[in-house]
């Protein structure tokens, strides 16, 4: 009997798929709709890579002020430091004895002549 039921499943018709239901078709967007969409995604994008570019732009001229600045600063410290040297050398009290006697005809007081004036007590009013 086993091999009835062999033959009768070879013979048997092979059970057919069941017929998928028709797929419905999804309404496309028009041509045109795709294409000004496309167009502003383009600007979009455009718009954003302007403004990189011009971000970019500004920060690179404040870093070139900055540098030029940094180089002015150092210069103008360098020629602080010249003119203190400067001042330093002309109140030394060595020139200024030096120049006093050489424009004016001074000399410097004899310490045997100086007298001292004493302002102690005041009289009170």
């Amino acid at each position: 009997m086993a091999a009835w039921d062999v033959a009768a499943e070879l013979l048997a018709p092979a059970p057919r798929p069941k017929p998928k239901p028709a797929a419905q078709k999804r309404p496309r967007p028009a041509a045109r709709r795709r294409v000004t969409g496309g167009v502003v995604w383009i600007v979009f994008v455009a718009v954003l890579l302007t403004g990189i570019v011009a971000l970019n732009v500004a920060v690179l001229r404040l870093n070139v002020q900055l540098d030029r600045l940094s180089r002015e600063r150092a210069n103008l410290r360098a020629e602080n430091a010249v003119l203190q040297a400067q001042l330093s050398n002309a109140a030394s009290s060595q020139r200024i004895q030096t120049l006093a006697g050489k424009r004016l005809g001074l000399r410097p007081a004899d310490p045997s002549s100086t007298v001292y004036v004493d302002l102690g007590s005041r009289p009170a009013r």
